[in-house]
């Protein structure tokens, strides 16, 4: 099996100290098979039966994110779907206090507050479109979960807040689709957390 990269480590003092609100995946209503979702990061879902696409605008327009579903759609897929939108929220506004809506395992805290540390503490923010597809829970255990998705960002530019241009270099990572994973871990309480993040810069086509 490929050895997945996991993302560095980095504790952020705001927020680690406290409790994570629990995070209960529920089915979504019905909806239309294409949808656009209010800038302020709501969603209309499509149809729970059939394959369709969620388009979510965030931080009013300046990143679109369309979301591909399979037909049989488990409730756990938003755990990762929900972190992705989210976390670009703070690469959109350069602000991290979305990440204190997520519910996180420590390890997770880490990882997540680290990865959006270029855009909360430098010059850059994030605009364009996004893609997440391919999207599956790929193991259930009693207390664990593992849930995939495929991201591409190749429509996706990283840009100056001041100037609004594009930097250079953009990230290799968006150059190409990429494997986002997320390691999720049951508590006594029945709610699931994300415990860890990994990705691959392979195992997703266009």
């Amino acid at each position: 099996m490929r050895r997945m990269t996991v993302i560095a480590l980095v504790l952020l003092v705001a927020g680690c100290g406290q409790a994570e609100r629990p995070y209960t995946p529920q089915q979504g209503p019905s909806g239309t098979a294409s949808a656009t979702a209010p800038a302020t990061g709501g969603s209309a879902r499509p149809s729970a039966d059939a394959p369709g696409v969620e388009t979510v605008e965030v931080g009013g327009g300046k990143l679109r994110v369309d979301i591909d579903w399979p037909a049989r759609r488990d409730p756990l897929m938003r755990v990762i779907t929900d972190w992705y939108l989210t976390s670009r929220k703070v690469m959109v506004s350069g602000s991290d206090r979305y990440l204190k809506d997520l519910d996180l395992e420590l390890q997770a805290v880490r990882q997540a507050y680290d990865g959006v540390r270029r855009y909360t503490e430098e010059d850059r923010r994030v605009k364009g479109v996004a893609r997440l597809y391919g999207l599956r829970v790929t193991k259930v255990l009693d207390k664990g979960a593992q849930i995939d998705t495929c991201v591409d960002e190749s429509k996706a530019r990283v840009v100056s807040a001041s100037s609004g241009e594009a930097v250079s270099p953009q990230p290799s990572i968006m150059r190409a689709p990429y494997l986002q994973r997320a390691l999720a871990h049951r508590g006594d309480d029945g709610v699931w957390r994300i415990r860890e993040f990994l990705y691959d810069k392979e195992g997703c086509a266009r």
